[in-house]
């Protein structure tokens, strides 16, 4: 025993001793009242002085391969997560020991931590309780041997419980067994036989689609008794999920010990154990009243049971409350553990519930039979289901949370969370930071406020911060204007606070380019200089979610794009109106605006018009010296309609003008005279593509095209002068699309002539601003009206274009007269028509059948 108690002795000499966090540098569910007291030592230690400041980082220019399969990445699952290795590459090139890093989207905590594990100071803001949570636990040191020690005691706390909750027998010794996991099935009615039928139970059968593609479906398995093959399908009425197979473990000796069980058994013997064990252990369950704690909540707090509670709402996940995503036996089994975290003390709590909530969701009704795993990012429910036990997933969990830690090994402790909004970053001083790395959320992409609600729910944070949230939501009346306006309160924040001559960069991987434009002008805006680099910078993981893999508009990698704060005397681009334009140069603005504006909206109201011009100007009240009225009629024309009385009636006249409304169309001069402007800029970027084109499949010949992402990374970084048009409107004058959705160029001359006649026509800028007119509703003047034979060629072109949307469009709302048209071209007209819809149709097929595979999937 004495040998025993000095190699304990022993030990402990060596052991390592843990860091002390700062005092007050986690604040839980609000703002830290003790964050400007961190930034200003961090001021007294390194001041900022313009007039000695030698800062002079050229941009960072070297793509960066990362992997997501670590320990460390892998302690706590997030949405859009950054693997914090290649964080550190950036924060290695643009900081140096002792500088503030700040993330004010701090999510999951990648930059936090790579800025510790560099030697750097942080600060992790983020609005969602649960990030910053989530983050604190990924930055806090860890004392291992306390930490195993608390899990053992928690185990032992727990036990009775947890084997009352899965115990069941073995059907082969009849002696004392353990249920490893039971598989849940939705039933469905099949429409021949009337039978209810558990999908679990149907049989895998060979089908073909409506465009004669094969494909798999489960047919029902009392008619294939009969050789008939009946489709049930997940679309028609549920009738709710029922146990169809439990894997147990026999506790007796048994060999194998792992067996599994089914409710409709061929084996007698295994179906009454299923009976008299496991379906009556799920009654007792059942039965009984839950004595712990554990959230009540209803999603996203929305009483309603009939509307949606969000935008991750869907008819086929109709649950409404939190505890409705679980099993009753795993949501007991999850409230008693909760229960017995709570009673260690605070960072040993903290460490616990930690590894506690990055096992919620894999123990949830959302964990699929075919692989143990659940959709990221997404509330789906599975027709076949599997209940993992608990507590195997909590110390798994726990087990990777452990080797990451050790993996980290932070000495570098000073960093501060702080749970509040990015618009407004009161405790952090003008010019303080050195460096900030932030992944913001962009749009409607990822729903992270619906998505945390879960786990906010379970550590009893505050669950009702939801309208400050930046992000696009229609079923909470969040729009993209709402979105860029907090965007530009957020990055403004960031702009002001960040030293100048420092950097930030900012990862963007949205599937639509038109954030991109936003955030360029948001950047521009808030006074930022775009860092100039000769290729794309990316994080690329080589893990694709299914979306990147199929997807048309997706972009594959996460761009991560570097703007500057400018040094004093240093001019930033201004895109706005400042007030301070001559009158010639005011004038010129302000014509360029009105022309985006009504290209965009035509037919628009003079009103709306003018608060475009004004909502531009970054002081207010300098349109007064201006007359807009004269400026507006030198680019537009005004087309006077009467005002309905009713259906049929117009508005009888009267002396104040109230029978009759102005809208406003461009110019045909100047729809020339914005040709003219942006010819050149789209003529030399499309080279730029083409020569990439050219290279890519010169690398690749087996392609028949180029990807939109890959086209969209290298625009973004090699096309410096790009034109006012996105790359996904004026590819298509220059560009084919091929079937499988990919783009290539011109395949002889005739082609080439193809594209040429009609960017000097301007035919998809005149089908656009056609479409558009039909879009917003506005009464076409006379001189908007393409003829008949202006139509089929215009149709014809969308068939060439690969612009097929625009096509059907044409054909179908453009007011084609057919009689007007000869034989022949009515035949054309009406094949191109075809063309257009078969190949809609066909992207819309494959997209619906394609299923996502087990590794593009983030597993639990």
């Amino acid at each position: 025993m004495a040998k025993k108690k000095n190699d304990t002795n022993q030990m402990n000499i060596f052991k390592k001793d843990i860091p002390k966090m700062p005092e007050g540098y986690y604040s839980g569910d609000k703002p830290n009242p003790n964050l400007r007291k961190f930034v200003e030592e961090h001021i007294k230690e390194n001041p900022y002085n313009p007039d000695t400041d030698d800062y002079n980082v050229p941009a960072f220019d070297k793509p960066i391969q990362a992997t997501k399969a670590t320990a460390i990445y892998n302690m706590h699952t997030y949405w859009s997560k950054k693997p914090h290795d290649a964080i550190r590459e950036y924060i290695r090139h643009y900081t140096k020991p002792g500088d503030l890093v700040l993330d004010s989207f701090c999510g999951s905590g990648g930059t936090a931590l790579a800025a510790l594990m560099e030697g750097r100071k942080a600060i992790a803001i983020d609005r969602s309780p649960a990030a910053t949570f989530i983050t604190k636990n990924y930055c806090t040191p860890v004392d291992v041997e306390k930490l195993h020690a608390a899990f053992e005691e928690l185990k032992k706390k727990v036990k009775p419980e947890i084997d009352w909750l899965y115990e069941t027998q073995c059907d082969r010794c009849g002696g004392k067994a353990t249920t490893s996991y039971t598989v849940y099935s939705q039933v469905f009615r099949c429409p021949r036989c009337l039978e209810k039928v558990a999908l679990f139970d149907c049989i895998e059968a060979e089908s073909v689609t409506a465009a004669g593609k094969p494909k798999k479906i489960s047919v029902c398995p009392h008619c294939k008794k009969k050789n008939i093959d009946e489709e049930i399908s997940t679309r028609s009425e549920k009738y709710g999920a029922i146990p169809v197979l439990v894997s147990y473990i026999c506790e007796k000796g048994c060999k194998p010990k792992r067996r599994e069980r089914r409710h409709n058994d061929p084996d007698p013997e295994k179906r009454r154990y299923f009976e008299e064990y496991d379906l009556a252990k799920l009654k007792e369950i059942e039965q009984k009243d839950i004595s712990y704690w554990y959230p009540k909540h209803r999603m996203m707090n929305v009483e309603s049971n009939s509307e949606p509670w969000g935008a991750e709402w869907r008819q086929g996940r109709d649950f409404r409350k939190v505890s409705d995503l679980f099993t009753k036996r795993n949501l007991w089994a999850l409230a008693a553990i909760r229960n017995s975290i709570m009673t260690f003390e605070n960072e040993i709590q903290d460490q616990l519930l930690f590894s506690f909530d990055a096992c919620i969701l894999g123990v949830s009704k959302m964990v699929r039979e075919s692989n143990t795993a659940t959709m990221a990012g997404t509330y789906y429910l599975p027709q076949i289901s599997k209940e993992v036990k608990v507590p195997l997933s909590f110390q798994s969990k726990l087990e990777v949370a452990i080797q990451g830690w050790q993996e980290i090994g932070i000495s570098e402790t000073n960093i501060f969370f702080s749970n509040e909004s990015a618009t407004s970053l009161n405790n952090v001083i003008n010019n303080s930071i050195d460096y900030i790395f932030t992944d913001p959320p962009y749009a409607a992409k990822v729903q992270y406020g619906e998505l945390n609600f879960i786990w906010e729910a379970w550590l009893d944070f505050d669950t009702n911060w939801h309208d400050e949230e930046i992000i696009i939501n229609e079923v909470r009346g969040k729009t993209e204007e709402y979105w860029s306006d907090m965007m530009r309160q957020a990055m403004t924040e960031c702009y002001r606070v960040l030293k100048p001559g420092r950097c930030i960069s900012l990862c963007y991987h949205d599937t639509s380019e038109g954030t991109w434009s936003l955030v360029q002008d948001i950047m521009a805006e808030a006074g930022f200089i775009v860092e100039k680099s000769d290729t794309a910078l990316y994080i690329d993981t080589g893990q694709k979610s299914y979306n990147q893999l199929v997807a048309d508009k997706v972009n594959k990698r996460d761009l991560v794009i570097n703007f500057r704060k400018p040094k004093p005397g240093e001019d930033a681009v201004k895109i706005a109106i400042t007030g301070d334009e001559d009158k010639s140069t005011f004038s010129e603005k302000l014509r360029a605006i009105i022309r985006e504006y009504l290209e965009a909206r035509p037919g628009s109201t003079k009103d709306h018009i003018y608060d475009e011009v004004v909502s531009r100007m970054v002081r207010t009240g300098d349109m007064e010296a201006h007359n807009f009225d004269e400026l507006l009629r030198q680019v537009a024309d005004e087309v006077k309609e009467p005002v309905k009385k009713d259906l049929f009636k117009d508005k009888d006249p009267d002396i104040f003008g109230a029978h009759e409304i102005s809208r406003w169309y461009l110019k045909e001069s100047e729809l020339e005279v914005m040709d003219e402007a942006e010819s050149a800029k789209e003529d030399a970027a499309a080279a730029s593509v083409r020569k990439f084109m050219e290279k890519h499949l010169k690398q690749r010949p087996e392609d028949e095209g180029v990807h939109y992402s890959n086209l969209f990374e290298h625009y973004v970084y090699s096309v410096k002068d790009k034109p006012r048009r996105q790359l996904a409107e004026w590819l298509p004058d220059y560009f084919f699309k091929t079937e499988t959705g990919t783009w290539r160029s011109s395949a002889d001359e005739k082609e080439e002539k193809l594209k040429a006649d009609g960017r000097a026509r301007g035919t998809g800028r005149k089908i656009k601003r056609f479409l558009s007119l039909i879009a917003h509703g506005a009464a076409l003047p006379e001189k908007e009206r393409p003829s008949d034979a202006t139509l089929a060629q215009w149709i014809r072109h969308c068939k060439m274009s690969g612009m097929y949307e625009q096509g059907k469009l044409l054909y179908e709302k453009g007011g084609l007269k057919e009689e007007s048209l000869s034989d022949e071209v009515l035949a054309n007209v009406e094949e191109d028509y075809q063309v257009c819809a078969r190949m809609l149709d066909r992207a819309a097929q494959n997209k619906k059948e394609k299923k996502p595979k087990k590794k593009q999937e983030e597993l639990f």
